[in-house]
């Protein structure tokens, strides 16, 4: 049949008056396929129901101002509607929801929020096709929402993306092999990218959980399947994997991945956060979905029906809790933090005291950080009372009391130094110390320290010393040379001195034998640490200069601490941890530069954090 054409005009006249359903409004656009990102659809005006001008330039800018108006007026849409709900009297728990095509498919079709109106829930929706949890943190618009609307359950939507290759799923794959599972295709690069997709997930959820008596709903993606699309099926195949049912075992595997480590995240949070298992709701065959990402209006109703269960189990909980005058309970996450200065080192077992000047500073400033950023439990140590039991002790006090999501910050500023490595686990046949004040502190003992602390929690290690480039696992280089250690007028580097160091280590000889050679498993040669013990946990160590090189000591501060305290601006800095150490060395002289090393369990994860989060 056919139809007079309404001219653009027109059709904003329509797309502004709310009385008509945007359901009707779907007639007047196209998908552009070629415009489209992953989980961001663009559309186009359909030029059999709209009257477009001849020129294809014209009607590309028509199109685009059209879209542009189109998903501002279906935002104020749903505002209006939300609420004229609350005008209405609305008895329900008030919801905000954020993210991307999955809660706001333009116009074409009725997506998981659409859905959750349709059965009387009033949500106050903020996502927008194409939201990625880069823009939903830049600008937090959820957390002034929240407090603005009263809610009680916020709904996040995001990931997606990342999930199933980050817009670029062949960069994560190799090439097809019959002998290799479906599983086996992919990259370790993937689970890098879920690694920045969970930290930025994890800031959302801290941002939320500040809010009192709310509680966040998120859910993981249904199994989608490849269908030639340029998202899944065409990447796919131009690595030779061909097969259908491989295609779709691969995708699965990313789904199921995704989901699984979402969980465990949303478990950190107690009942503060709902994971909300969208897996088979939509359907298992082509017909259930619209294209390789999206459900149809079906398949987002049963998604929504699962959303509605949760919402309401949600609510249920909360009501309990309110008439028991608490709130839901959620993980007390823990934060502690030591910190270590020594100026002087005992002379009794060293035959020096290794006068340094500014390492008593590096460990208040450090702690200062720590007490702002909210870390319950702060100490600090210096000189004679950072003895190798005392800092030993502490640490293994906080291995057996931290867990999953809780961070240590153990910040050390001193003299770094040497022994041979009696275990032969070290490619350069030294195992690095921190020189603490009654004996040197190993690599090796270190790294057992780390491997008792329990899963998923966070340790960050900053170390202002020589020798901290990988002090955490270790590292070599020459020690400064004498006549330039005695030099006062030169920046005092706080390498100890290899006389000191010489002299130390053989007068202990036996003492650094036994510690060097009893920190590994059976087969110490054939083994590396990270076999015979694991790490559970996650260990981030910011040093203060390369393996090669050395770190200077100063008045007021090391160096590397200084610029440290100068690029974090007294919590002004903006970025993860990354981005403080590039900051940094951009502003260190050649002769030092910073390192940042990162071993254990999801480590890119932790990288993606703010720096220093409690």
């Amino acid at each position: 049949m056919t139809t007079d054409r309404i001219s653009p005009e027109e059709l904003n006249r329509r797309l502004s008056d709310l009385s008509i359903p945007e359901k009707d409004l779907a007639r007047y656009f196209l998908l552009d396929e070629e415009r489209s990102r992953a989980f961001h659809p663009a559309l186009q005006l359909n030029p059999e129901t709209v009257a477009l001008p001849s020129d294809a330039s014209a009607v590309r800018a028509r199109s685009e101002a059209a879209m542009t108006f189109a998903n501002h007026i279906s935002r104020m849409r749903r505002r209006f509607r939300f609420e004229r709900m609350i005008a209405d009297g609305y008895a329900g728990p008030v919801i905000v929801s954020e993210g991307d095509s999955w809660f706001q498919y333009p116009i074409l079709l009725d997506d998981t929020i659409d859905h959750l109106y349709e059965q009387g829930l009033a949500v106050r929706s903020l996502g927008a096709a194409g939201d990625t949890l880069e823009n939903i943190l830049r600008e937090r618009e959820y957390v002034d929402t929240i407090r603005e609307t009263n809610a009680t359950v916020f709904l996040l939507s995001a990931g997606g993306n990342d999930a199933l290759g980050g817009g670029n799923l062949r960069a994560h794959l190799r090439d097809f092999d019959a002998v290799l599972p479906p599983a086996s295709h992919l990259l370790p690069s993937f689970a890098q990218l879920l690694d920045h997709t969970l930290a930025m997930y994890e800031q959302v959820l801290r941002d939320v959980q500040t809010l009192p008596k709310v509680v966040t709903l998120c859910h993981g993606y249904d199994k989608v399947i490849p269908n030639n699309g340029k998202w899944l099926g065409q990447p796919m195949s131009s690595r030779g994997i061909t097969d259908s049912a491989f295609q779709r075992a691969i995708a699965e595997h990313m789904i199921n991945t995704f989901n699984e480590r979402l969980q465990q995240l949303l478990l950190r949070f107690g009942s503060a956060a709902v994971y909300v298992d969208a897996r088979g709701a939509v359907g298992a065959t082509l017909g259930d979905w619209h294209d390789e990402l999206h459900p149809r209006d079906a398949g987002y109703g049963r998604v929504a029906a699962r959303f509605a269960q949760a919402i309401e189990q949600a609510a249920s909980r909360q009501a309990s809790a309110t008439r028991a005058l608490t709130r839901p309970a959620a993980h007390p996450r823990r934060a502690w933090s030591l910190h270590l200065g020594l100026n002087r080192i005992d002379p009794a077992h060293y035959g020096d005291d290794g006068r340094l000047f500014a390492c008593h500073f590096d460990a208040e400033d450090m702690a200062t950080i720590a007490r702002q950023q909210g870390f319950q439990r702060t100490e600090v140590l210096l000189d004679q009372k950072a003895t190798r039991d005392t800092v030993k002790s502490w640490l293994a006090e906080a291995a057996a009391e931290l867990s999953a999501g809780d961070t240590l910050l153990f910040t050390y500023a001193g003299h770094g130094s040497q022994i041979p490595d009696f275990n032969s686990d070290e490619d350069d046949g030294a195992d690095e110390t921190l020189c603490l004040y009654d004996g040197m502190l190993i690599d090796d003992e270190l790294y057992e320290l780390w491997s008792r602390f329990g899963d998923d929690v966070r340790v960050v290690m900053v170390s202002d010393s020589c020798h901290s480039g990988t002090v955490s696992r270790g590292a070599r280089r020459e020690a400064q040379s004498d006549s330039a250690a005695a030099d006062d007028a030169r920046p005092r580097s706080r390498l100890l001195p290899r006389e000191v160091a010489t002299r130390t280590f053989r007068t202990h000889r036996q003492f650094y034998r036994e510690l060097g050679g009893q920190r590994t498993g059976p087969d110490d040669r054939l083994l590396t640490r990270e076999l015979a013990m694991p790490l559970r946990c996650t260990v981030l160590l910011l040093s203060g200069c390369q393996d090669n090189q050395e770190s200077q000591d100063g008045v007021g501060n090391g160096r590397f601490t200084q610029e440290l305290l100068t690029v974090w601006d007294e919590g002004r800095f903006v970025g993860d941890w990354k981005r403080l150490h590039r900051r940094i060395v951009a502003n260190m002289p050649g002769t030092q530069t910073p390192n940042l090393k990162l071993i254990g369990c999801s480590p890119e994860a932790f990288a993606a954090m703010p720096p220093f989060t409690a």
